[in-house]
């Protein structure tokens, strides 16, 4: 795995640009349904606050306010995409 830099570009000349790491407290929007840890459904598209990164940035414990308050532990193969705090 490789280290990304908070806040830089990956930027690479010989392919794809890498992914950014995923970090606590960024925010994430949901590429497909999640189920909370009370067996709600969160629809794809909801914006939620990682609030723990589990292994290498595997997988991720994720807060959600609306529609409704959850939390949801998923795997990065579930977020479409993801932003810094401000």
């Amino acid at each position: 795995m490789t280290y990304e830099a908070p806040n830089r570009p990956a930027f690479t000349t010989d392919g794809p640009p890498r992914r950014f790491a995923i970090d606590a407290l960024d925010a994430v929007t949901l590429a497909v349904d999640a189920q909370t840890e009370d067996g709600e459904t969160v629809p794809a598209g909801t914006v939620g606050t990682v609030v723990a990164v589990w292994g290498e940035a595997e997988a991720f414990d994720i807060e959600f306010d609306a529609p409704f308050t959850g939390l949801v532990t998923i795997g990065r193969e579930m977020i479409r995409e993801h932003r810094r705090p401000a």
